[in-house]
């Protein structure tokens, strides 16, 4: 496996010939720091690390859990999730939970110490080993990252797909809507834990960052052929039915069914959820103000379905 010299080495999904293609997977490994030691090759979608015998790199390590932490990957994105170990995960001195990884950073699980190499080999059966139960998984690291949400991303799944039934789409149509609003906030792997967790006011900088998760969840998902009617739901679930949402400011039926249906169900679950700076709100609050909205931030005809359904609806998890 051959690794490049430089301090960082950015591998980004866009082909650099611009002509739309993917860029190719690239292989990628931990290299323990001790004298000696085997290089971990990250050649599966996800991999456990930890002193356990159950995992899939063994360290030697008293200090090490036994199942310490994931290695989640997808395409050439890297993500190292600790699994709740005693002596945390640090990357490059600080300890996190859920991080995105670069080409040199030093990953410390106990007294263990790696660092994070993306070479310059192809791995050309990458694609063959992805299934959607491991994008899922990152899917959950996203909901891990903010305790507030919990399970989010799979309450919104489920409403979604009732909304979708109640629209009239079919068991399969309404099964993929289902899929994608379990993947519709993956994008935000990428935004720091402190931003997703801010309890006040977010700066103008932050709220860029929030703000390109849709284009970014959809640029990850984008090299998985057996997604690929999903993108456009995940690209554009933060549409406003007026034109005034995000990325592209698509107006009524041009924003996919999928896409405006998802933002309800998301839109309903913050509002009957707990958050940092407020309780979650009571029932008829939460129908005044979609009552208010729609037509304007939202599908009449979705926000009608969920009205219908309102008094049915679980309390979230």
């Amino acid at each position: 496996m051959q690794f490049p010299d430089t301090e960082y080495f950015s591998l980004e999904l866009a082909s650099p010939q611009g002509d739309g293609a993917i860029e190719p997977k690239h292989q990628a490994c931990l290299i323990p720091q001790a004298a000696n030691a085997t290089p971990f090759a990250l050649d599966a979608p996800q991999s456990i690390v930890g002193r356990g015998h159950d995992v899939d790199y063994c360290i030697n390590d008293v200090r090490a859990s036994r199942r310490h932490a994931k290695v989640l990957a997808l395409h050439n994105r890297y993500y190292v999730q600790d699994l709740g170990s005693t002596n945390g995960t640090y990357l490059n001195g600080d300890r996190i939970e859920n991080e995105r990884l670069a080409h040199g950073d030093l990953i410390t699980f106990g007294r263990t110490q790696f660092r994070f190499e993306i070479g310059t080999d192809l791995d050309a059966n990458y694609l063959k080993k992805l299934t959607l139960d491991t994008v899922t998984s990152l899917a959950e690291a996203v909901d891990k990252k903010d305790p507030y949400t919990g399970s989010h991303s799979q309450s919104v799944a489920k409403i979604s797909e009732r909304l979708a039934l109640a629209l009239g789409l079919d068991q399969a149509a309404a099964e993929r809507v289902r899929i994608a609003a379990r993947l519709h906030d993956i994008g935000k792997i990428g935004v720091p834990d402190a931003v997703l967790r801010k309890p006040g006011p977010l700066t103008a900088a932050e709220f860029a960052l929030i703000r390109k998760h849709p284009v970014d969840g959809a640029s990850i998902l984008a090299p998985l052929g057996f997604l690929a009617d999903l993108l456009p739901a995940i690209r554009h679930h933060h549409e406003r039915f007026d034109g005034g949402g995000y990325p592209d400011g698509l107006v009524g039926a041009a924003i996919p069914l999928a896409s405006r249906i998802i933002q309800v169900a998301d839109t309903y679950h913050a509002m009957a959820s707990n958050r940092p700076y407020r309780r979650a709100q009571p029932p008829e609050f939460i129908r005044t103000e979609l009552t208010r909205h729609a037509g304007t931030q939202f599908d009449p005809e979705v926000i009608a379905a969920l009205l219908d359904m309102l008094s049915s609806l679980h309390a979230p998890d």
